[in-house]
């Protein structure tokens, strides 16, 4: 069965609204956190759900995805890695540090792009790629001075580890997406675990804390998590890494918008809106200007 392409503008539309839901990610983890829930413990309780989802559907179509195993569990590691660390960055240091560092993403991607992938980076790109970091630069240059902490390097790393997983989503195309999200979904939990014990503050849950916990993480596990996750995996068997990690950017707006209002200590300055808004403009100018990619995907 041949499936049909979608059009590149469609994929990246996914892709820009698929980002900007993320950009409120870290508000159910602080309600978690301030329900008592230590260390990294609320990423692993948001991200639960979609294990069970994702490895049940891969077991009832077993013979399909059996010969994928072996590049899902590759993709998952890396993909499911750099969710986990960001979640745990937006817990061990400020949201808009945590979003901003992520998004050093379109560098990594677009290197990984051209040396790996064999890509040609046009000007549009490297125009929309210098704007973009201009904006964060001018993002963090306006917020309050912070030491490095552990969740900076969280917030990095998980930035870099994406940009893998997203090369080796579009180098392996035909590798399902239900496979590739099972992995990913259980590298989640087990890597943000791992994270909160290397950070030294997470202490074991209370069944009282895991039953408060149910209803807000199952929530927000099937009306978030898994649909935005699924839409950026899915999305990026048809566009190049770089394009990817630049229409993901929106998710910095939404995430300095609702920091902005909700957490006084991260409102706004003017300089900072004027960075958010160079944000918008490097996204603008990789969708209107940069060639459009057609889709390729695979037969099954």
């Amino acid at each position: 069965m041949s499936l049909q392409s979608p059009s590149s503008n469609f994929a990246s539309m996914s892709v820009l609204f698929g980002a900007a839901v993320w950009g409120i990610y870290w508000l159910p983890l602080r309600y978690l956190e301030d329900m008592g829930i230590s260390g990294a413990w609320p990423v692993a309780l948001l991200n639960i759900a979609p294990v069970f989802l994702f490895v049940g559907w891969v077991l009832t179509n077993w013979p399909k995805h059996r010969q994928y195993l072996g590049a899902a569990l590759i993709i998952g590691l890396l993909t499911g890695l750099a969710f986990a660390m960001y979640g745990a960055g937006l817990i061990y240091t400020s949201v808009m540090r945590a979003t901003l560092l992520y998004y050093l993403t379109p560098i990594w991607a677009t290197l990984i792009g051209i040396f790996w992938l064999g890509e040609k980076a046009t000007w549009q790109r490297w125009l929309a790629i210098v704007g973009g970091l201009l904006g964060l630069s001018v993002l963090v240059s306006g917020g309050p001075a912070m030491t490095l902490n552990i969740g900076d390097l969280y917030g990095f790393l998980s930035g870099v580890f994406w940009a893998f997983g997203a090369s080796m989503i579009k180098r392996l195309p035909t590798v399902p997406l239900p496979t590739m999200a099972a992995f990913q979904s259980i590298s989640v939990v087990v890597g943000a675990l791992l994270l909160g014990a290397v950070a030294g503050n997470q202490t074991l849950l209370t069944g009282e804390q895991i039953w408060a916990a149910i209803p807000v993480s199952l929530g927000i596990s099937v009306c978030l998590i898994m649909p935005s996750a699924v839409i950026l995996i899915w999305a990026q068997k048809f566009l190049s890494p770089g394009r990817v990690g630049l229409l993901m950017m929106s998710e910095v707006l939404v995430a300095a918008i609702t920091a902005s209002i909700l957490l006084p200590d991260e409102r706004m300055s003017m300089l900072e809106w004027f960075g958010a808004a160079l944000i918008v403009g490097a996204c603008l100018i990789e969708i209107l200007l940069t060639p459009m990619e057609q889709a390729h995907p695979p037969n099954h």
